[in-house]
């Protein structure tokens, strides 16, 4: 059984190690991002080099990338698993029903103002 223990010790000391991507946005950034964050945010930066590597027709440095994407594009708490994200993605698909359904409304019904 002192095995089972010694791996729920080194589980435990593993997950709170921070990871690759966590070390080099705090490197380049001078920024802490959660797990999850770091992770998507990585992803996000590598993309985006790419392509302002692209529209410049050289190469640019990850710092630059990864300080452009935080300055440009960047907004905190909207990685995929935050509320305010999914909220803003329900409100861009929910706003064009709800006018079209006032503006329905509206025109058999003299009932909700314009």
């Amino acid at each position: 059984m002192i095995f089972y223990q010694l791996d729920y010790v080194v589980d435990d000391i593993l997950m709170n190690l921070p990871t690759e991507e966590q070390m080099f946005l705090k490197k380049y950034l001078n920024q802490d991002f959660p797990r999850k964050e770091a992770k998507f945010l990585w992803e996000r930066i590598v993309d985006h080099k790419w392509y302002v590597s692209e529209r410049l027709r050289r190469d640019v440095g990850f710092r630059v990338a990864a300080l452009d994407y935080i300055e440009n594009f960047y907004e905190p708490g909207s990685f995929f698993g935050s509320k305010t994200r999914r909220s803003g993605l329900f409100s861009k698909v929910l706003r064009p029903i709800n006018s079209s359904l006032r503006s329905y409304f509206v025109s058999k019904s003299r009932i909700l103002p314009q």
